[in-house]
């Protein structure tokens, strides 16, 4: 349910939740000070919490974001920040003993505030808030979005102080990862946040048949990266930490170029590519001129 706050109209979303779920607490683990201050903490913010009377569950408060496609990507750099900001935030969950294991592309979210001239409508986003006129807005790289994690309510925390127990993995976003089918247990913080999902919705060089959406050109240079995350034997997929590690090396040998490149639907209608494509040209050359990154880099809120 959205709603507004009295004291400055910001629009949040309220979520109820039951008690018997982790949500509430792990959700406020990372947003005390410690973790909020943490600019690799891409977990969302919990603004607060309410007990529901004589229920055992809670109202979590936190700021309204949009969908991560929605709109979508313009440029592959703009596809870049969003992989890069969802691959940090796992890293720093990891290295907080904590596992997602439900990290698909419905479980983040993107804080466009800066983007939009006014504010947009929670329930019709393509709408103004006021519903006096379509919700304009700017492009991410002129404008750049903040990217979160949500939904934490298969999340798993661990004690550090105790080996961790091997666990089966639940089904998400439509599917049963192999080990899950097989009823493998594995070590969930090593093996399982894994964002495919995410990575599919940008690229589709590797079939998904759970995956309706085509994908988006450009991204083919994360494949190796994105094959080894998925490999059948969750022993062999890479750490976060790895993957943070062969992540940043594989960004860094992009030509600027290429992140500047059109980040284009692979079912586009192949008549309105030239124009597509003409238009883009000088659309780059004015974000370049106004200095803008072709990766882009949203301003600190901490």
């Amino acid at each position: 349910m959205d709603a507004l706050r009295i004291s400055d109209s910001l629009v949040v979303a309220m979520k109820r939740v039951k008690d018997e779920t982790s949500e509430a607490q792990i959700a406020s683990f990372f947003s005390d000070d410690a973790h909020n201050s943490d600019p690799r903490n891409h977990c969302v913010r919990i603004i607060n919490i309410f007990p529901v009377p004589e229920l055992p569950e809670k109202i979590i408060v936190m700021a309204w974001m949009r969908k991560v496609m929605d709109p979508r990507f313009r440029t592959v750099g703009e596809g870049i920040q969003f992989l890069s900001e969802m691959v940090e935030g796992l890293q720093y969950m990891h290295q907080n003993n904590v596992a997602h294991r439900d990290c698909v592309i419905n479980n983040m979210a993107m804080e466009a505030d800066a983007m939009y001239t006014r504010p947009y409508h929670p329930v019709r986003p393509k709408k103004r808030y006021d519903w006096s006129g379509p919700a304009l807005h700017h492009s991410r790289t002129r404008c750049p979005p903040r990217y979160y994690l949500i939904d934490f309510g298969y999340s798993q925390m661990y004690d550090p102080s105790h080996p961790r127990p091997p666990e089966h993995a639940i089904k998400s976003g439509g599917f049963t990862p192999p080990e899950g089918s097989k009823g493998i247990p594995c070590d969930l913080l090593l093996r399982m946040s894994l964002f495919w999902v995410a990575s599919f919705t940008l690229h589709s060089s590797i079939p998904n048949p759970h995956m309706h959406d085509p994908g988006m050109s450009g991204f083919e240079f994360l494949r190796p990266v994105v094959e080894d995350m998925v490999v059948d034997d969750p022993a062999k997929r890479p750490t976060m930490d790895e993957v943070a590690s062969r992540f940043s090396q594989i960004i860094q040998k992009v030509p600027w170029w290429k992140l500047r490149a059109r980040a284009a639907k692979k079912d586009e209608f192949p008549l309105t590519k030239p124009f597509r494509a003409f238009y883009h040209v000088f659309w780059t050359a004015s974000m370049m001129l106004l200095s803008k990154p072709a990766i882009p880099s949203p301003k600190s809120i901490h």
